[in-house]
C-alpha cells in the first residue's frame, strides 16, 4: 500500500531539512495507515501504535534505515518528551500524547514562513493558537542592516 506524503511536509521540507518522526506520525495518522490509530479525539492527540513493529517498518523505509526496529523508534521517541512535543500515555502500552503546543512551537523553529501544521489535520474541535510571534521593531531592522553594511565596507 502506497501512502501519499500528506502537505504537513511542507512544515520541515520548507525549513531544508528532512522529514521528523513526529511529522511521519501526523502524516501517517491523518491517512489512516495501518498500525498506528488514534485513541478518542484527535484533538485530544493521543494515538496508539497498534503495530509498532509495522510503524518502525514504515518509518525505517522512510528514512533508508533498513534495520529500523520499535526499540530505536521508541529512543527517537522518547527524545520528544525533553522537547515537549508529546509524552508517553501512563499505564497504556504503545500510547503516546502530542502535545499540541509543542508541536507548534517546534513547527514554527523548523522554518518561520511554514504554514502551521493544524491546518493540514483534519482534526475536529478547538485548534491550538499558534505561538506568539516575537515583536520585530523598526530600531532591531535598521540596527542589523546597518551593522551589516558596515561589516560589507570592512
Amino acid at each position: 500500500m502506497s501512502v501519499e506524503p500528506h502537505p504537513l511536509s511542507g512544515c520541515v521540507r520548507a525549513g531544508g531539512g528532512q522529514v521528523q518522526l513526529w511529522q511521519f506520525l501526523l502524516e501517517e495518522l491523518a491517512a489512516g495507515a495501518p498500525g498506528i490509530c488514534w485513541e478518542g479525539s484527535p484533538g485530544e492527540g493521543e494515538f496508539r501504535l497498534c503495530d509498532p513493529d509495522e510503524v518502525a517498518r514504515r518509518w525505517g523505509r522512510r528514512k533508508q534505515k533498513p534495520h529500523m526496529n520499535y526499540d530505536k523508534l521508541s529512543r527517537a521517541l522518547r527524545y520528544y518528551y525533553d522537547k515537549n512535543i508529546m509524552t508517553k500515555v501512563p499505564g497504556k502500552r504503545y500510547a503516546y500524547r502530542f502535545s499540541w503546543p509543542g508541536l507548534a512551537a517546534a513547527c514554527q523553529a523548523q522554518s518561520a514562513e511554514a504554514p502551521p501544521y493544524w491546518h493540514y489535520l483534519a482534526l475536529p474541535g478547538p485548534r491550538p493558537a499558534p505561538p506568539a510571534a516575537t515583536p520585530h521593531t523598526d530600531t532591531e531592522s535598521s540596527t542589523h542592516t546597518t551593522q551589516a553594511s558596515h561589516q560589507q565596507t570592512l
